[in-house]
């Protein structure tokens, strides 16, 4: 990054040059420099996988260049004619066939009340013919010169340039080429032309146009270009939605979420608050007046009093209908909290103009290849990874069009290659890219980096196994060494034994974590690594040290949590059984449906039945078993805050503890210090130039925002003289960089402080600084966290706690004391359910969900539920058929085909 900053122009360096350098003594042999992030940083509506990899610059490029627009009208293919496809389309006749070469003029071109000089003109520059379409007298051909007034009823005109048979070849014809080229120019571009049969028949009448329209229907189109098919341009995008493929509209399940309730005690949500009471008294008076029981349940009335609760009477004055209400408040949208209170009460809605696809009508018209293989832009889009894949790799093209798109098909059918590869080819190309898990992201990220194939690389990866099944994984590794055998260098942090076995080269980090780490403890291949005593990772590759099979399991309850008739997303009518009381392990391939059966729908359920939540369920039947729990909680790896305030100390509320027993030191309470002067969420004690953030962010427009240190209170956040207060010679920016294991020795005398402290040393987060940004933990601290809130809240039993993959981010260590936490939580008479990947703890599990068998539309199914042992005794599971491996083999114990594949001699 820093020789990045070194070549750029000296006035951005101005401002980069103030970035913190590297704390190092020297560095050598550093390859330019890409680093693949676990986290999901999109937050754009207009990011999808298909832009994300980059495959949707090359099939906006493949439409425009080889696309064949259909009307939309008749259904045929519009294009831009020339002599040379008059020629064609008229060598599709019979030799000898007589024709007339026409220039369209219409009548709007002769003028009727001009056309003495209109016929003056026309014989002045040479036509002595004009053939009309007269009504119910058909075609026929008159004399200029004997055509003194034009006859009535004319419906159209033409020029007759020339009057010939076909030749047997037409296009090397030169006198019918000239003779086109005369019509083009003399009837503004439109062509027609009339075959001649017998007598007594009409003529048959050719159109063509040198412009992109369809002259069957007269309607112009645009001619295809990349921006066309962009939903980012309003050249593409649909005008409905403006190329979001949804709009925000009112959902009658948040405005009337309890049916059950009468008009007169508040059925209407929103006229309950306080603010718009008004609108309360205005609907129960219009009630009155058009005779609509506002005793009566909402559920019991009509669906004409419904329609006339939502719409009104139709007039300005009184009550407008809930709907105009609504439209009513949008005047004063530019206020916040009016904004915030509308979102409240609407739900994202299909565009019913694109029906999703984003784009407007005329891009969806132009369609890639022919016959069955025929598909627009859209269709394409709907595809998962793995079709697409099939598409492009049989599409079939003509000559011309296949060397046209050789390059862009070259592209596509790479990516889509890697993509597939790296276990992401359950994801649609329109999946939005802010729905991603992290893994999912870093997965994208790294098949466009496969993809660019780029050489002498420095790739620096965060855990690229994570998400992944453990079928995947070997797919993920093969691929690392694809990356590697280009020519490149591959650092990457992992936990994976399976990843750290395939590397060729392993530093292991520690002894232990926080201020006990930092060491190097031992580095070189895995035969090395594998003889260091030391190495706390090698113990557990070669069986020393191993998570302790569990000999019994808790025995059924009876009581269970069921879900009928699940059908959200890929989820094929799932009836799913969860055991009440019991460690619930739900697995199965990327993509298979766990998140969305177990957070999407089983989650939300119970959060809107618990909370109250204003949020999405996904489609189902019926839940039984709700009331026989208490709570729900979800701890999923979401960031705990955005701010760069929010740090563990304030989201356990321990901070709160600290700031009371500062502001008691002798020299806080002679300057008269309250606990609010060592906050840095209000003004007092903190920084007045960066609110106690301790860093500024500096836009940087063509670039990532910067943050520097603040040159004020130079990153401590507080006024010198609230550093002044001392606690044992700690300041309060000294004890918010103190880890936590250090502030429970530093505050054993305070036990509602060791409480808390302990709590999170206990769920593995002893290394953390007190203080440390909640922007900067990975997901799996922030989960930890989670954990760490709950058990602090020491909550009843028959609480049902959701995590959704707490081991990413951690050791096989860290996994078996978040494993205790776990059993603790379920002897407590608790229920937690896992969504999880790593085999140690589902071999941990009382009962598993195996969803499958494989991810997106072949997803959606539950292949096997029961213990750990059934699931390993279903030949159907492939999530049995690696759970049965590590059962068996329980010294994880190095096979031969994990070893490196790179010989010692590259390193």
């Amino acid at each position: 990054q820093r020789r990045y900053v070194e070549s750029l122009s000296t006035y951005t360096r101005q401002f980069l040059e103030k970035m913190a350098k590297p704390d190092i003594d020297s560095l050598d042999n550093v390859s330019p420099a890409i680093a693949l992030e676990q986290k999901n940083h999109i937050n754009n509506s207009r990011s999808s996988v298909a832009t994300m990899s980059e495959l949707y610059d090359y099939f906006r490029l493949l439409y425009a260049k080889i696309g064949h627009t259909l009307c939309m009208k008749c259904g045929r293919e519009v294009q831009a004619d020339s002599p040379a496809t008059i020629a064609h389309s008229l060598a599709l006749q019979n030799a000898g066939t007589r024709f007339y070469v026409l220039a369209v003029v219409g009548i709007e071109g002769l003028t009727k009340k001009l056309w003495p000089d209109s016929r003056k003109a026309l014989l002045a520059s040479g036509f002595q013919r004009l053939a009309l379409s007269i009504d119910k007298k058909g075609d026929e051909v008159h004399e200029l010169s004997e055509l003194e007034k034009l006859p009535p009823k004319v419906k159209a005109a033409y020029l007759v340039i020339d009057r010939m048979s076909l030749p047997e070849d037409p296009l090397k014809d030169s006198r019918l080429m000239d003779a086109l080229d005369q019509a083009f120019s003399h009837g503004a571009g439109r062509v027609a032309i009339a075959l001649v049969g017998k007598a007594e028949e009409p003529w048959k009448f050719l159109n063509f146009s040198n412009k992109f329209r369809c002259d069957t229907c007269d309607i112009d189109y645009r001619s295809p270009e990349p921006n066309h098919f962009s939903f980012n341009s309003p050249l593409g995008a649909c005008p409905g939605c403006s190329g979001f493929g949804y709009n925000l509209e009112l959902d009658e399940d948040l405005i009337v979420p309890e049916r059950r309730k009468t008009l007169r005690n508040g059925a209407v949500d929103p006229f309950t608050k306080p603010a718009y009471i008004d609108w309360q008294a205005d609907m129960l008076r219009f009630c009155e007046k058009n005779k609509i029981g506002i005793g009566k349940r909402y559920e019991d009335l009509s669906a004409e009093e419904k329609k006339l609760l939502w719409d009104g009477d139709g007039t300005k004055k009184g009550f407008r209908g809930i709907r105009g209400c609504f439209d009513e408040l949008k005047a004063w949208k530019y206020k916040l909290h009016v904004r915030v209170f509308i979102r409240r009460y609407q739900t994202q809605r299909l565009c019913m103009e694109c029906k999703g696809s984003r784009l407007r009508a005329e891009s969806r018209a132009v369609k890639l290849g022919h016959g069955e293989q025929s598909r627009d832009l859209a269709e394409v889009l709907a595809m998962s990874l793995e079709k697409a894949q099939i598409y492009f790799r049989e599409l079939k093209l003509p000559r011309q069009e296949a060397g046209i798109a050789k390059d862009s098909l070259k592209q596509i059918n790479g990516r889509l290659d890697f993509l597939v590869d790296v276990g992401t080819g359950y994801l649609t190309l329109n999946r939005l890219g802010k729905t991603l898990s992290g893994g999912e992201c870093q997965r994208i990220n790294l098949a466009t980096q496969l993809g660019n194939k780029l050489c002498s690389t420095l790739y620096v990866l965060d855990e690229p196994s994570i998400g992944l099944h453990a079928a995947d994984t070997e797919k993920m590794i093969q691929l690392l060494h694809q990356l590697r055998d280009h020519g490149n260098t591959l650092v990457v942090v992992e936990h994976d034994l399976d990843v750290i076995a395939a590397a060729d080269h392993i530093v292991e980090i520690g002894p232990y974590a926080g201020h006990r780490g930092g060491e190097v403890v031992a580095q070189g291949p895995l035969e090395t690594i594998l003889d260091d005593k030391g190495c706390l990772t090698a113990k557990y590759l070669t069986g020393v040290f191993s998570i302790p099979k569990r000999e019994r399991r808790r025995t059924l309850t009876g009581k269970v949590l069921k879900i009928e008739g699940a059908c959200e997303n890929n989820l094929q009518d799932v009836s799913v059984e969860f055991p009440l009381h019991q460690l619930v392990a739900v697995t199965g391939l990327s993509g298979s449906g766990k998140t969305t059966l177990v957070h999407h729908t089983l989650y939300n359920a119970l959060a809107r039945l618990f909370h109250k939540d204003n949020v999405t369920v996904g489609k189902f039947q019926r839940l039984y078993g709700a009331d026989q729990i208490a709570d729900v909680v979800l701890l999923d790896q979401r960031p705990i805050g955005k701010s760069a305030r929010s740090n563990p100390a304030t989201y356990l509320k321990i901070y709160d503890d600290i700031r009371t027993l500062m502001s008691n030191q002798s020299l806080a309470v002679r300057r008269g210090y309250t606990p609010a002067f060592f906050s840095f969420n209000v003004d007092g004690g903190r920084c007045p130039v960066c609110k106690g953030e301790g860093e500024i962010t500096l836009d940087m427009h063509f670039m990532a925002d910067i943050k520097l240190p603040c040159e004020e209170c130079e990153g401590r956040k507080f006024k010198k003289n609230v550093l002044e207060v001392e606690f044992k010679r700690k300041n309060i920016n000294d004890i918010l960089h103190t880890t936590i294991d250090e502030c429970a020795e530093l505050f054993r005398e305070y036990p509602a402080i060791t409480s808390k402290l302990q709590i999170l040393r206990s769920v593995g987060l002893g290394y953390l600084e007190l203080g440390q940004s909640s922007t900067t933990l990975s997901g799996g601290e922030s989960q930890r966290l989670k954990v760490a809130s709950v058990l602090k809240e020491g909550k009843n039993s028959n609480m049902v706690y959701i995590f959704d993959e707490p081991t990413t981010g951690l050791h096989v260590d860290d996994v078996k004391r978040l494993l205790g936490v776990m059993h603790d939580l379920v002897d407590n008479k608790n229920t937690v359910i896992v969504i999880e990947h790593n085999l140690e703890l589902i071999a941990q599990a009382d009962w598993v969900i195996d969803m499958g068998p494989g991810g997106g539309t072949h997803g959606g199914l539950v292949v096997a539920a029961g213990t750990p042992q059934d699931i390993m005794d279903c030949a159907e599971s492939l999530t049995g058929r690696f759970l049965k491996k590590i059962e068996d083999s329980p010294s994880r114990r190095i096979l031969p085909d994990l070893r490196p594949m790179a010989p010692q001699a590259q390193l």
